[in-house]
């Protein structure tokens, strides 16, 4: 099946149209579905998926800044798009929260691409200020229901920042608005979509089942706002869950797994913390390895509910996903763009994970 971009607008989420230009399928279902998703990752909550000629991009970070006035980089951005265009397109951007880490390249992804972009205010606020239209960037309340197209729909669920240490908790005011997302894919493989939620943070606890509180507006809780996406979604389980943050990922899982059916996880939130070799750089290679034994909670949970663990090895590792699950293929041609080994870490030298001993707590 081929999808076309239109200008017709199929969008709409919490009751009012969204502003944007979406995309149309051409055709009906049936056999005309797409046979998977392509994911590919590329760095700290980085995600590309490709859905015939549709492309979705999450966060697109590629260069993680945290200075004061962070600003987007030109030709780091260029090189991530001219690296997916490898492989596929971008037709629509989605962003978690506005950290540095997170949306600082997303004016210049806007500008690049030409395409929407949902996100949080502030992040719509940058790219206004970059000197795009306000129009390009619809900021996300929770709720919204994007149609790209007869197969691809994504629901926008209010999430929650996650929080430093053991014992801290917030209701959402102290934190960025934080949102994940819930992507229905109707595919020929089966009769029920594939259903993937992605978040780039989120904590544990008290704060999934606490309700969101931003610029004194009261939301639904975490729990209840991807119960309500996956009711809407008609969905009973989850295909594949890609979440963070880079800790306490226990928590969240003692009660989105089973409530949610969670078939396979992928965590993600990598590479972004400094280590003594190195810093986030997409040309070094991930710069300390991602080790399911750091986190012993987390590894002997997700064993007991019989759900695998698939972590990425190196930046651009890439994946098919489909009805028969999440399989790993090949990305050499988009590795060799940045100098990456087509297998395995590298080309630098891997050191320490820097949050090694933080990642569990007491009680988790």
């Amino acid at each position: 099946m081929k999808f076309t971009t239109s200008k017709k607008l199929i969008s709409a989420g919490l009751g009012v149209s969204i502003s944007a230009a979406a995309l149309v399928a051409c055709g009906g279902g049936g056999d005309a579905y797409p046979n998977d998703i392509r994911m590919t990752w590329f760095g700290i909550t980085n995600w590309h998926y490709q859905i015939d000629n549709v492309g979705i991009l999450v966060d697109g970070e590629t260069i993680s800044d945290f200075s004061a006035s962070p600003k987007p980089n030109v030709l780091s951005v260029t090189k991530a798009f001219q690296t997916i265009k490898k492989r596929g397109t971008v037709d629509i951007v989605l962003v978690g929260h506005e950290h540095g880490d997170h949306g600082v390249q997303v004016p210049e992804w806007a500008k690049q691409t030409g395409k929407p972009v949902y996100a949080p205010a502030a992040v719509c606020a940058e790219v206004v200020k970059y000197g795009l239209p306000a129009g390009q960037c619809t900021s996300l309340k929770g709720g919204e229901t994007i149609k790209l197209n007869d197969a691809i729909t994504i629901r926008v669920v209010r999430w929650v920042h996650s929080v430093s240490g053991c014992t801290a908790f917030s209701n959402g005011t102290g934190g960025p608005e934080t949102f994940g997302f819930l992507i229905s894919t109707q595919t020929s493989q089966r009769t029920a979509p594939l259903q993937l939620f992605v978040s780039d943070s989120g904590a544990g606890g008290k704060e999934l089942t606490t309700p969101r509180v931003a610029n004194g507006v009261t939301y639904g809780s975490p729990l209840e706002n991807l119960r309500a996406a996956m009711n809407a979604a008609g969905a009973t389980s989850l295909d594949l869950w890609q979440g963070g943050p880079e800790s306490r990922v226990v928590t969240q899982a003692r009660m989105v797994v089973p409530e949610f059916k969670v078939k396979t996880f992928m965590p993600h939130h990598l590479g972004v913390r400094a280590n003594s070799v190195s810093e986030f750089k997409l040309e070094y290679g991930l710069h300390f390895p991602y080790d399911a034994n750091e986190q012993p909670l987390l590894r002997d949970f997700l064993k007991a509910a019989n759900v695998p663990q698939i972590a990425p090895v190196n930046y651009w590792d890439a994946w098919v996903f489909n009805a028969q699950g999440v399989r790993v293929v090949d990305s050499a041609d988009q590795k060799a763009v940045y100098g990456i080994p087509a297998t395995g870490p590298g080309p630098g030298r891997q050191g320490e994970n820097p949050r090694a001993g933080q990642l569990e707590c007491a009680g988790d």
